[in-house]
């Protein structure tokens, strides 16, 4: 939008400019144009900050009301099955938590409509958060087992991780309590919730490798030598005042 503006103002002052002559009364009209625009430009860029407060904020709340859950995937979908029993089984045995039980589930459903042969998400809301965390910090015992789980992150957030593990690689990026954990170029660890603090982390540059030449092998000086030219010996011309000159002799 303050593109846009931009853009429309500085027509406009073009085709002012070009239709008020300079010593016309109402060549002020400029003036008082340019202290109008930079009201507006001020004023836009206050509500764009607002704005942005205002969204952050609701992230954050967004994403606190999701503590207790989790998304489960790799399931397989059945036609006629329990879905509460099926993920509690699976996540009892595969987890070796006997104590994970039906009860300690106060929501749990598929997210959106079935696409091909991929099952859809599951999505968890646990009864607290000490079965949550429990169930969350054990998760790396599903490795091989097609399961994985991961947090219910807001469409900002989940942005925002999927655009730090392009850019650092997976293995450098991960998620804790809705916070995405990032081990910069650098080395040091960056805790980020969107894109534009994600574009923010500073890249490392590598230093500029200097060649240097290599050290001369065992016997030979390290003094520069040079070959020296074999000098032409010009023959000499004989002119004809210097025939005179040998002739008197």
């Amino acid at each position: 939008m303050t593109d846009h503006f931009n853009t429309q103002m500085a027509e406009f002052q073009k085709s002012l400019q070009g239709a008020i002559p300079a010593a016309s009364p109402t060549s002020n009209i400029a003036g008082q144009f340019n202290a109008f625009r930079a009201f507006v430009l001020s004023a836009l860029a206050g509500l764009q900050q607002q704005v942005e407060l205002l969204a952050k904020q609701t992230d954050q709340l967004e994403m606190r009301s999701r503590r207790k859950m989790l998304l489960v995937h790799g399931v397989p979908e059945g036609n006629n099955d329990n879905l509460l029993t099926t993920v509690t089984s699976s996540l009892s045995n595969h987890l070796k938590l006997p104590d994970l039980q039906e009860d300690c589930i106060s929501r749990c459903q598929r997210l959106g409509q079935p696409k091909g042969d991929k099952p859809r998400a599951i999505l968890l809301k646990f009864q607290d958060m000490p079965t949550k965390n429990q169930v969350w910090y054990a998760k790396t015992s599903l490795k091989n087992t097609g399961i994985t789980l991961s947090e219910f992150l807001t469409k900002d957030r989940h942005d925002a991780f999927m655009a730090a593990r392009q850019r650092f690689g997976v293995s450098k990026c991960w998620t804790r309590e809705g916070l995405i954990l990032i081990v910069g170029e650098d080395g040091k660890r960056h805790r980020v919730t969107s894109k534009a603090e994600v574009n923010a982390i500073p890249q490392a540059y590598s230093d500029v490798q200097v060649p240097t030449t290599a050290e001369p092998s065992a016997g030979v000086s390290n003094s520069k030598t040079t070959s020296a030219a074999p000098k032409v010996v010009k023959p000499a011309v004989k002119t004809p005042l210097r025939q005179k000159r040998l002739a008197r002799r």
